[in-house]
């Protein structure tokens, strides 16, 4: 038979150690809960600042928009639209149509370029062999 006070002990060791096991738990739940809360705050927050650079770029197309409709209705850009798409002229005016030599290299008033690929697929098979051949 086991002493009454022994027993006693036993039983107040084991609270112990339950109570020790319950608190640990509880520790580690608060600390993942804030690791958890912490991340949330943090995504919110970077959320919040791309949102916030997203408004400041939109304003500054809004603007950029409205000054552009305020400049497209004044009266000299519908006198210079005009004159560009229809050929339109102020009395007494003259307008001179050059015309431009067709080219099939120029494309749009661009020149194009011709690459090393183009030059190369121009060359005949002799002449590519001496330049890979000589360098």
């Amino acid at each position: 038979m086991e002493n009454p006070l022994e027993k006693l002990k036993s039983q107040k060791k084991l609270r112990s150690q339950l109570t020790m096991v319950g608190v640990g738990a509880l520790y580690i739940y608060m600390v993942v809960a804030t690791g958890e809360a912490l991340w949330q705050n943090y995504r919110v927050n970077s959320d919040i600042a791309k949102l916030r650079a997203e408004i400041i770029e939109l304003q500054d197309k809004g603007v950029q928009l409205r000054n552009l409709i305020a400049y497209r209705g004044t009266e000299s850009f519908k006198e210079r639209e005009a004159r560009r798409k229809l050929g339109y002229k102020k009395p007494g005016e003259q307008v001179l149509a050059i015309p431009q030599p067709y080219s099939p290299d120029v494309e749009s008033g661009q020149a194009k370029e011709t690459t090393e690929e183009e030059t190369r697929a121009k060359l005949n098979n002799f002449q590519k062999w001496i330049d890979y051949i000589f360098g």
